[in-house]
């Protein structure tokens, strides 16, 4: 009984053992198979690759300007008072000497008319006191006749001394009189030419209260009206020039300031000055930089024929700040961006047909055009960079593109 159960129990661990050699003899098959098995393939990512090319391009700027009118004013009063008539309407043209605000000038006219008469007195005074002077000069003629006749008189003793110390003190009082004529001549010339100073003053006084348009222009919106009291500097209304051409001030960086020279004339593109180009002539260029902007404000001339430009609009502006030449151009998205560097993936043919592998290289950027971006260094014309799906490579990765790539850059042809 004790015999049958230890065969029963070594038959059982002998299948055991059997069974465990024979599943370790069939995994160690598997284990060498797969040992001498070759490697599976490599997996290959997707993404577009484009070739780069050169393309001409001349570097621009974007830039912000201003329109200002030839000439402009703000029209405002010299002297108080009521207006008494409005001759524009808002939005009207006038022409240059066209009057367009009267103030009430009824005081000064008054006030005009007796500096009128005050000085047509003041000239009658002058020719009385000069015909009191040629009666002067008449009287001290003769006083100096009779003077001489007595000397001699007295010298051939026939006339007394007395008599030629009288007509000694008859001159002496003649020229004492002509004396004071003159000085009553000067008097009356003093108070005519007052007179004269207070008519000119009240003249000017009523010209300032007839306000005229300097120049041809187009008026802003009026803000007073007749009836209305004005104190001085009162502003009554804007006068913008009217001409074929207008000021377009804009700011240009200082490191970029030297290239722009009065005279020259720039092809600018922009939308609000019409299709195609518009040529820029540049009138001046401003001493300083301004400190806040560090730009350098640059006045420009545009045409303007059909009143298109506003004064005060605001204008985009393309302007070109070098001379034209070939760039190496990518596609934005083919550049990744890291705190280490730019970088492109290039792709090189790779063993497999119709497959690349691709490499990272760092390049140095420039300007953005449109949708791609300017290399500087890094790259060159005719090597293949990995565009749509860069995001997902690393360094010497597969690639497998669609069967349309590896042809020029869409921006390029």
């Amino acid at each position: 009984m004790k015999f049958g159960r230890i065969l029963g129990a070594a038959c059982i661990l002998g299948s055991l053992a059997l069974i465990g050699a024979g599943l370790a003899w069939w995994k160690y098959g598997q284990i060498k198979a797969a040992m001498s098995a070759p490697p599976p393939p490599e997996p290959a990512a997707a993404a577009e690759l484009l070739e780069v090319v050169a393309r001409p391009w001349t570097p621009t700027v974007r830039l912000v300007g201003s329109v200002f009118a030839l000439q402009s004013i703000s029209v405002s009063n010299e002297v108080s008072g009521v207006v008494r008539s409005v001759a524009f309407d808002s939005g009207q043209v006038v022409e240059a000497g066209q009057v367009l605000l009267e103030i009430d000038d009824a005081t000064e006219q008054a006030d005009l008319s007796a500096a009128r008469a005050t000085q047509r007195v003041a000239e009658a005074d002058v020719q009385v006191a000069e015909a009191q002077v040629r009666s002067a000069q008449a009287a001290a003629t003769l006083a100096a006749s009779d003077l001489r006749r007595v000397r001699q008189a007295v010298e051939s003793k026939a006339a007394a001394e007395t008599t030629l110390d009288r007509a000694q003190a008859d001159l002496e009082q003649a020229q004492a009189v002509l004396a004071q004529a003159m000085s009553g001549v000067e008097r009356a010339k003093a108070a005519s030419e007052q007179a004269a100073a207070k008519v000119q003053q009240l003249g000017v006084l009523l010209a300032k209260k007839t306000i005229k348009a300097p120049f041809r222009a187009r008026v802003g919106i009026r803000s007073v009206h007749p009836g209305q009291y004005l104190g001085e500097n009162t502003r009554i209304a804007d006068l913008q020039g009217i001409a074929d051409t207008v000021y377009l001030d804009f700011a240009i960086p200082q490191d970029q300031a030297w290239r722009v020279k009065p005279g020259m004339v720039f092809p600018a593109i922009s939308a609000t000055l019409g299709e195609g180009m518009v040529p820029l002539r540049v009138q001046a260029v401003d001493a300083s930089v301004d400190r806040a902007t560090r730009n350098v404000r640059v006045r420009s001339m545009v045409p303007n024929p059909d009143e298109r430009l506003r004064p005060g609009t605001f204008v985009d502006v393309e302007v070109p700040l070098g001379e034209p030449g070939e760039r190496l151009l990518v596609p934005a998205m083919a550049v990744r961006r890291s705190s280490y560097g730019d970088h492109v993936f290039v792709a090189e043919p790779a063993e497999q047909p119709g497959l690349f592998r691709v490499r990272q290289r760092f390049v140095t950027l420039g300007a953005g055009v449109g949708g791609d971006v300017i290399v500087e260094q890094g790259l060159k014309a005719g090597e293949r960079v990995a565009t749509s799906g860069s995001f997902k490579l690393r360094d010497g990765a597969l690639v497998a593109p669609p069967a349309k790539d590896a042809s020029p850059s869409p921006s390029a042809r």
